[in-house]
């Protein structure tokens, strides 16, 4: 696949959106009393944007 300057900067959007989503979420545990995880909880329970699996997904 090449990677044309619309590819990369779609790619960027899609990645940005997806940090800013997990800072939202980050943010809205915290407001309603959540208590700080272990670094090994953050390592285990990771919330993975859902990313389709390229040519095999079509």
């Amino acid at each position: 696949m090449e990677w044309t300057p619309e590819a990369i900067k779609a790619e960027m959007d899609y990645r940005q959106e997806a940090l800013r989503e997990d800072a939202r979420r980050v943010r809205e545990y915290y407001r309603n009393g959540g208590q700080p995880r272990s670094w090994w909880h953050r390592m285990t329970h990771r919330h993975e944007p859902e990313v389709p699996a390229g040519p095999q997904a079509a």
